[in-house]
């Protein structure tokens, strides 16, 4: 999950785009990513658990890799399978990293489709399966977390961000259940945590060196096989989250630092995660927005 540190090879990343995304018309569904047979995405990878074979990467005298996989994929973590009779994109999840389905995009609606698979690998044992969505990528990133009975939940560090929310102590048992794992790293797994409420005030994040977590509201995900419904609506520096038609969180406002500088947080890399569970992908389309989405207009003067 998060306390994993990732290879992103931001220079280069950001010197080329895969895909172009053109659109004539604004509010026009156009495919990312509808069933080919190819995957032409560029991908990163991370340092790979010990228990993982590589031959020629190198470990330390304790046994763990002292480099990441970076653009290579010798495990073949990110394929094209097919599935119920149809292509589909498959991240197997045994090594953490990014599909990166377009460098650099503002002012978008994306939807996709993705079902879990049924490999877990062992360095997840006792944790639900994980993936996310993270997009406005670059040094800074906003996640809808994709992870087993909490999807659509927001994860991020220093990023600065309002979001209708209260505290809660009733958490979901996915959470209870990683938090064994993670709390040597995510010390703000605690008892009491922040979740959406949109009848709530908003609450503000400071922008902290530690994950910022917001919890989503409601839960809205289908039975282990079936499809499930994402979709993130981007619109300047605000997000909406929405799992299966229905919305689960919004963030607002949202800035970083950068030396003196406070910046809004408006565009970004949008990549899919590799993180330890298999999980697979169809009917991935996007469309530019140039005009504020009604969903937000309970939010935003």
């Amino acid at each position: 999950m998060k306390p994993y540190k990732y290879i992103f090879l931001i220079s280069s990343l950001l010197s080329t785009s895969i895909l172009i995304i053109s659109c004539k018309k604004n509010n026009e569904w156009r495919p990312i990513y509808n069933g080919e047979s190819e995957l032409n995405f560029k991908h990163y990878l991370g340092r790979p658990d010990s228990s993982i074979h590589i031959e020629g990467l190198k470990k330390d005298s304790l046994g763990n890799y002292v480099e990441g996989l970076g653009y290579n994929d010798p495990l073949e973590v990110y394929t094209i399978a097919q599935l119920e009779n149809e292509n589909v994109i498959r991240i197997s999840g045994e090594i953490i990293g990014g599909l990166i389905l377009i460098d650099s995009i503002a002012n978008y609606h994306l939807k996709l489709k993705f079902k879990w698979g049924d490999i877990k690998w062992k360095w997840m044992k006792g944790r639900p399966k994980d993936g996310g969505i993270l997009y406005h990528q670059g040094k800074f990133r906003h996640e809808l977390q994709i992870h087993e009975g909490d999807i659509g939940s927001y994860w991020a560090k220093k990023v600065i961000f309002d979001v209708p929310a209260n505290t809660t102590t009733n958490l979901p048992e996915a959470i209870l259940k990683a938090r064994p794992f993670l709390k040597p790293y995510v010390s703000t797994l605690t008892d009491t945590m922040w979740i959406f409420n949109d009848e709530a005030t908003l609450h503000r994040f400071e922008g902290k060196d530690e994950w910022q977590i917001v919890l989503a509201n409601p839960y809205n995900e289908l039975s282990h096989g079936e499809w499930n419904t994402l979709e993130v609506i981007c619109w300047e520096n605000h997000a909406v989250h929405l799992v299966n038609g229905k919305v689960n969180m919004v963030i607002l406002n949202s800035f970083y630092r950068e030396e003196d500088k406070v910046l809004p947080l408006n565009s970004g890399r949008l990549t899919l995660q590799s993180e330890g569970a298999e999980i697979f992908f169809k009917d991935i389309y996007i469309k530019k927005i140039n005009e504020r989405p009604t969903v937000l207009n309970k939010y935003i003067e």
